[in-house]
């Protein structure tokens, strides 16, 4: 490829990046990963036996409700389902400090102004 074509594909590619704010993407999912990862080691090591406690010792991700030939996965559902209700309260808990450590900081920065 000639140099001139490829060092302009790296400079519309580097604006691309800056002009799209594709690193601060990149970053926040993986980041998002990690969380996800962290929180479902939570929910498999601590929540998952003491909600086998509640049904005997069985492994409660297999429930299944039978209709005929018909096998419902219901275990799987609620475990998605308490997933998706832990990680969104801890997310929302999250910004929430976020937020109103925001504004101590705003408040501070308009008191040292005056």
């Amino acid at each position: 490829m000639d140099k001139r074509i490829k060092n302009k594909l790296r400079d519309d590619f580097l604006r691309f990046i800056k002009s799209q704010s594709i690193l601060g993407v990149a970053i926040g999912i993986l980041i998002g990963q990690v969380f996800a990862k962290f929180i479902n080691s939570i929910i498999e090591g601590l929540v998952m036996p003491i909600l086998e406690l509640f049904f005997c010792g069985t492994k409660w991700q297999h429930i299944t409700i039978n209709l005929g030939q018909v096998h419902f996965n219901i275990g799987i559902v609620i475990a998605s389902m308490l997933d998706f209700f832990i990680v969104s309260m801890v997310i929302f808990l999250l910004i929430k400090f976020i937020l109103k450590e925001e504004d101590k900081f705003i408040e501070s920065s308009e008191r040292v102004k005056e």
